[in-house]
């Protein structure tokens, strides 16, 4: 996976064929319309929900914001190497921009928690220059009432100001904690979350007993939440709100929750789940969210995905006075969020929790991010854009730790692209893709399982200034057809025509591949491997076309439903399962949830004699029960089907009597 060339010519060659008919109308559902023979540029922002993005697989993000000049504003050193969580702050008396960055050691190590801090930034000049103000809590040691452990460490902090004092939020754990008591609590060690506040907004601040959360106070929320951190402060008309994430540890969910209260120290109501992966509704798995900010009467609650790629985010939002209320809550924005830019200092994308963000007057969206460097440095750095144009044409796909695979949502029966970009790193201009996905495993660093990836071409391109035009056949084969070179970073110009009977590539004026052989053009859209970058100013794509569809695989329903491992046979190899591998529950309780964006669905699963009954759930509303028992083991076969408009949907699968075998679901869009 180090590079595309792996991606395309390894790791998107195993598996088993696609079979033919996955593109057929086998469930019978009416496309509802003739192809439409039509020239469209992908690249303009009206065009962003044309593109598929999910938080493993990738996003074409269209977003606006520009880096300040002076990045990175803070990097990373020993012992404290991993300052990877920041709060930006407009002091509302003197304007004035702090950041307070939470430092950590290499790899959030909790050997000696003691030297882990919060350090406060200020800049007097809208963020031109920074300086340095030093830790914001006092040197002399804290015990909240009635611990046997004093305070260890407070590494991440929010801010609010309200009448002349200014109130901060901080996550925390006792000296003695270890990752395994953050999840159960022993021996005196314990985390969670305290307040503070000062005349100052850099402090120092003045720690109050008892604590907002602690783990140890809480049971076991859905049997599987329980550690709270990652807060932010919000003061309301009548009382205050604390939202915060819980962590579910083996099960790879994260909830936001709230709590209120009638003062800001306390005392808090217990917490009120907002947004999960329990949720009947869309919400898309392994986002962490950290901080939220207010404008305009909403709070905003951005999240980051902790998938290997690091590329995608999203944003959800409620009215203040309705986010204690899991109903007051909307996703706002999925995806075109956030773009990486080809600079040392963001080596891996968004790292750590998302960007914290803050409106100016004049109307700006600051966002503070942190990230990491090639010698595994955090770094935090700021940019901004309009609050009211969080668009531009032109998009960009990045990759950090693991591929990333976007396409357009529909495909051509006949294809003429036209494209303008700059690409560096690894990277594929692929078309003829009929979309397979699925991560590798259902945990945080998931990264795109490639294997069913196949039957389409590319010309792709490598760092070293090398391109060739590549195609991948439905058993997995590859071959190279040509080779040309370009620039790295500089402008490219490519077009691609695909038809029955003709296939043509050009590079620049040049025509580097023509072949009498059609391809099936598919769905044109980008592969970038790990640590590639691809800057598009131009995506026309010129012929007929009808929406398209892509298979999800089945550890993508375990990742969207939060499961943990052993509730689930994972992986499981069978020819009975339409693309040879699936999924077989092994608790009562297992759940699997797909979350998609798309028009219809259709479920398949296979049949046998171990198997038993399920139940399914589309969006909260619509139930079947399923039953998969037959006396003879039979292949995967459709088993539900449903059209609605195209939107945000779920599908849920649970057991109802015996073992449940969970294969694939296709989305047409």
């Amino acid at each position: 996976m180090a590079v595309v060339m792996m991606v395309l010519a390894v790791l998107l060659c195993a598996g088993t064929a696609m079979a033919e008919e996955t593109w057929m109308d086998t469930s019978e559902m009416k496309e509802g319309a003739a192809p439409s023979a039509s020239a469209d540029d992908y690249a303009r922002a009206a065009k962003l929900d044309q593109w598929h993005r999910h938080p493993v697989y990738g996003d074409a993000s269209f977003d606006a914001f520009e880096r300040l000049p002076g990045n990175p504003i803070h990097r990373g050193a020993p012992p404290l190497t991993w300052p990877v969580n920041g709060f930006l702050f407009i002091d509302p008396p003197s304007g004035d921009f702090y950041i307070f960055v939470g430092e950590y050691a290499e790899g959030y190590a909790m050997v000696d928690r003691r030297g882990v801090n919060c350090t406060a930034w200020r800049s007097r000049d809208r963020g031109g220059s920074w300086e340095r103000l030093g830790p914001v809590f006092p040197d002399e040691p804290f015990t909240f009432e009635g611990d046997e452990q004093r305070l260890g460490s407070a590494p991440d902090v929010a801010v609010v100001y309200e009448e002349g004092r200014y109130h901060l939020v901080y996550d925390f754990s006792t000296v003695g904690s270890t990752w395994e008591t953050m999840f159960q609590p022993r021996d005196g060690a314990d985390n969670g979350i305290g307040y503070a506040w000062s005349d100052r907004p850099e402090g120092p601040y003045h720690r109050v007993s008892p604590p907002v959360y602690r783990n140890s106070a809480h049971p076991n929320y859905l049997k599987k939440y329980r550690r709270g951190y990652a807060q932010t402060l919000i003061r309301r008309a009548d009382d205050w709100l604390v939202l915060f994430m819980m962590d579910s540890g083996p099960y790879f969910g994260w909830a936001l929750v709230g709590m209120t209260a009638p003062a800001p120290e306390g005392p808090y109501s217990r917490p009120i789940f907002l947004r999960s992966v329990e949720d009947t509704n869309f919400h898309p798995p392994l986002l962490e969210y950290y901080p939220a900010f207010t404008h305009d009467g909403y709070v905003y609650a951005p999240a980051t995905s902790v998938a290997l790629n690091r590329n995608f985010q999203a944003v959800f939002r409620a009215p203040i006075e309705e986010a204690h209320t899991a109903s007051g809550w909307e996703l706002w924005q999925y995806g075109s969020v956030w773009h990486a830019a080809p600079v040392e200092n963001e080596y891996e994308g968004i790292w750590g929790q998302t960007y914290s963000g803050v409106v100016s007057d004049d109307g700006t969206l600051f966002a503070m991010f942190p990230s990491r460097d090639a010698d595994n440095r955090g770094t935090i750095n700021l940019a901004r854009r309009p609050w009211r144009q969080p668009y531009r044409d032109g998009f960009v796909v990045s990759a950090h730790g693991g591929p990333s695979v976007t396409f357009v949502q529909r495909t051509f029966s006949e294809l003429k692209l036209d494209a303008a970009f700059e690409v560096q790193g690894r990277a594929a201009l692929a078309w003829g893709l009929r979309p397979v996905l699925g991560p590798d495993a259902p945990r945080s660093d998931a990264a795109t399982d490639a294997a069913h990836l196949r039957g389409y071409m590319a010309l792709q391109f490598e760092d070293d200034g090398t391109c060739s035009v590549v195609r991948v056949d439905d058993a997995g084969a590859r071959t190279v057809s040509a080779k040309a070179s370009f620039t790295p970073g500089a402008p490219v110009r490519a077009g691609v025509e695909a038809t029955a009977d003709r296939t043509r590539v050009t590079l620049g004026d040049a025509v580097i591949y023509e072949a009498a052989a059609g391809t099936d053009p598919g769905s044109p859209g980008w592969i970038v491997g790990p640590r590639g970058w691809v800057r598009a100013s131009r995506f026309e794509a010129r012929g007929p076309s009808a929406p398209g569809r892509c298979v999800y695989l089945s550890g993508e329903a375990l990742l969207g439903a939060g499961q943990q491992a052993a509730d689930w046979e994972f992986r499981v190899e069978d020819p009975a399962f339409r693309f040879g591998t699936g999924v077989i529950s092994n608790a009562e309780d297992a759940r699997a949830k797909w979350n998609v964006v798309g028009a219809g669905l259709t479920l398949y699963a296979p049949r046998g004699p171990e198997f038993g009954r399920a139940r399914v759930t589309v969006d909260g509303a619509m139930t079947e029960e399923i039953d998969l028992h037959a006396e003879e083991p039979g292949a995967s076969e459709i088993v539900y089907g449903a059209l609605f408009d195209y939107g945000l949907h779920t599908l849920v699968i649970e057991p109802i009597a015996g073992r449940v075998p969970v294969d694939c679901l296709e989305v047409r869009f």
